[in-house]
């Protein structure tokens, strides 16, 4: 086996696998968790399930399944829009257990939900895929969607950064509760590869529209593309997993409101 082929294509598809079913798994084990806030224990196994859907999701495509079957990249289980929201409203839920979620908080899921409804009717009506699948005004699976993308998934970790500092200052505690410790590492991580992953999607713009360069279609780059994703699938369900294993112990829901 060529060492190149190895580390550029097996190597690759290899973690996208073992991080689409960790989190799929440990996703559906948050339906089954007691301890905590129920709502956001659901949540955060949406997003893991989701993350892992989305995986399979770049993962037929990193593996060429879609160019022998091109209906396979129409499946509606592309969730990017998804992300950053779950995240969201599990760390506001997981702070303030008592919220009740209104009907303004259904301005969050406008984009989600039309990113859904857009996959679930090109699946059903095959008439409206477009031949090349991806096309750049696309605010669902395109361009515009990978802007939305990187501008959503910051902004979304801010504002979850923001409820966490509003309770540390609600509480007026010299020393960080477990619970605001963890929320905090789990941003600050997902911050970390949400830049990484920006890095490569604009060094792949800037390639492709100014120096002419198709960086997708260099093995290479769609590896390193692939894993930052992966990494941040991972760090996600390495969090979720701990939560799960010492979850009573170290994230026990302590008195907020």
């Amino acid at each position: 086996m060529n060492a190149a082929r190895l580390i550029s294509f097996y190597l690759p598809v290899a973690l996208m696998a073992v991080s689409l079913l960790a989190a799929i798994g440990i996703g559906a084990l948050f339906f089954l968790k007691r301890s905590g806030e129920m709502r956001a224990n659901r949540l955060y196994g949406g997003l893991l399930i989701a993350g892992g859907l989305t995986q399979l999701h770049f993962l037929l495509l990193f593996s060429g399944l879609t160019d022998r079957h091109p209906a396979l990249e129409f499946l509606p289980i592309y969730f990017t829009l998804w992300l950053p929201v779950l995240l969201f409203f599990h760390v506001k839920l997981s702070l303030y257990p008592h919220y009740r979620l209104r009907w303004t908080d259904l301005k969050h899921f406008i984009f989600p939900l039309a990113q859904l409804l857009f996959f679930v009717s090109l699946w059903v009506v095959p008439s409206f895929r477009r031949p090349e699948g991806r096309y750049f005004y696309s605010p669902f699976y395109g361009g515009l969607e990978q802007a939305l993308y990187l501008i959503i998934w910051p902004a979304y970790i801010i504002f979850a950064y923001q409820y966490l500092r509003r309770k540390r200052a609600q509480l007026r505690r010299r020393s960080l509760p477990r619970l605001l410790w963890y929320l905090r590492k789990l941003l600050k991580g997902s911050m970390l590869f949400v830049i990484a992953y920006a890095i490569l999607a604009v060094s792949d713009f800037i390639s492709y529209n100014y120096l002419f360069v198709d960086l997708r279609n260099r093995e290479w780059y769609a590896g390193v593309q692939s894993l930052s994703y992966t990494v941040l699938l991972l760090w996600l369900t390495t969090y979720g997993f701990q939560v799960l294993l010492w979850g009573r112990r170290l994230l026990r829901a302590e008195s907020f409101d």
